[in-house]
């Protein structure tokens, strides 16, 4: 059986990304491998035990595009309004709390969206239903 167990992005500012990353979502750095043209830097979900894995390409003088396939990265939280907060006082300038409701009313999802150092976005979704 398949056990997914990373997701990986590249970065332009590698320490930046990781501060980022630690100071948001409390990742931590699990392993890191730094090679004369790039490094991986893997940094795990304590909760889930998931990793991302930030590239750094040495040499590299302008920021990576997304193109139009990149879609986000999401993270659960227990209290999204708090949340929202936090960011706010870190600097972070996090996107307006949403909900998403089914046709019958019922709440489906509260979320908001954050980008991250190199533009990709990040869907901070309350802890509901589905999203667990």
């Amino acid at each position: 059986m398949a056990k997914f167990i990373h997701t990986m992005i590249r970065v332009y500012d590698l320490e930046k990304s990781i501060k980022f990353y630690r100071d948001v979502f409390a990742l931590d750095i699990s392993y890191r491998l730094d090679f004369p043209d790039f490094s991986l830097v893997y940094l795990r979900d304590q909760e889930s035990g998931q990793e991302l894995e930030l590239t750094l390409n040495r040499g590299r003088t302008i920021p990576y595009t997304h193109g139009d396939g990149y879609g986000h990265i999401a993270f659960c939280v227990e209290d999204v309004a708090l949340e929202h907060e936090r960011f706010k006082k870190l600097g972070i300038n996090p996107g307006e709390i949403k909900a998403f409701h089914a046709d019958d009313g019922a709440l489906i999802a509260r979320y908001f969206f954050v980008q991250d150092p190199d533009g990709y976005k990040i869907e901070v979704l309350e802890r509901h239903g589905h999203y667990q």
